[in-house]
């Protein structure tokens, strides 16, 4: 697996490389914080290309945070060891300096240092239908997969939420096209069968901004950031106008429940 240098750098400073890694690594706003210290023309890049300490020095990052990124620049063992395991699973990783890294994702407050996928990356900028708590809760999966089906877009939802996955399922069922985002286990949701055939088919990008395998218990900080970016608000509210003309003809499909072993 070929990763850019800045890539290399942000896996280093912003995730843990196994579930025995307890390294302090970067929060959102330290990430940021330190982007913004060495300046829009700079990349990340810097702290792997010539000598660190002389680069925070000279940017003047105070010696605490530079002893944290130091301890965190030298886990390259095993960051080999992690991107090796990660290629196995057949995912691609994509840095926030990397030309490849999604528009819409840019456009998020907080930008995901890395995102990890399968599928593709073009559905990250095709907008589509947010589906969120506030359509789940009043229409059923299958209102929503027909008239997002309909309009000829993608339906774009967090996975490891029962509603949003059953929404999700129901479209890709009918042919459809969506964007599955995760804040959970990646490869569990590669491995499904159904999910997988959506992917190969085009139909269906998985993404996240943890590694793959990992079963972390920390909060999600991007997911939520990433499902509104990467949608449509204006197409969301044709759908909403969409399903209420629907029901207020009476037309409503009976509903489907769909379980993937989540």
């Amino acid at each position: 697996m070929e990763l850019s240098t800045s890539t290399q750098a942000c896996l280093l400073l912003t995730t843990r490389l196994s579930a025995r890694d307890a390294s302090e690594v970067l929060t959102a706003e330290q990430f940021s914080l330190l982007r913004e210290k060495l300046g829009e023309e700079n990349s990340i890049s810097l702290l792997l290309e010539g000598n660190a300490e002389a680069v925070l020095c000279e940017y003047e990052i105070s010696a605490k945070f530079a002893k944290q990124i130091m301890q965190l620049l030298s886990r390259g063992v095993g960051l080999a060891i992690a991107t090796e395991k990660w290629s196995r699973t057949g995912v691609w990783i994509v840095g926030c300096e990397d030309p490849e890294y999604p528009l819409s994702i840019q456009s998020c407050g907080t930008i995901p240092p890395v995102i990890f996928g399968y599928g593709s990356l073009e559905l990250l900028d095709g907008g589509g239908v947010i589906v969120d708590e506030s359509l789940e809760t009043k229409f059923g999966p299958n209102d929503l997969a027909t008239v997002i089906d309909g309009l000829k877009t993608s339906a774009v939802g967090i996975l490891d939420l029962v509603r949003s996955r059953e929404i999700l399922v129901e479209l890709l069922q009918r042919g459809g096209q969506a964007v599955g985002i995760t804040y959970k286990d990646l490869v569990a949701y590669g491995s499904v069968e159904q999910l997988r055939r959506a992917v190969l088919g085009g139909r269906l990008v998985l993404v996240s901004s943890r590694p793959p395998g990992h079963q972390m218990k920390d909060k999600p900080i991007y997911e939520e950031a990433i499902k509104q970016a990467i949608g449509d608000p204006h197409v969301t509210r044709h759908a909403i106008q969409v399903l209420n003309e629907k029901e207020s003809e009476g037309n409503d499909p009976p509903t489907q429940q769909l379980d993937l072993g989540f």
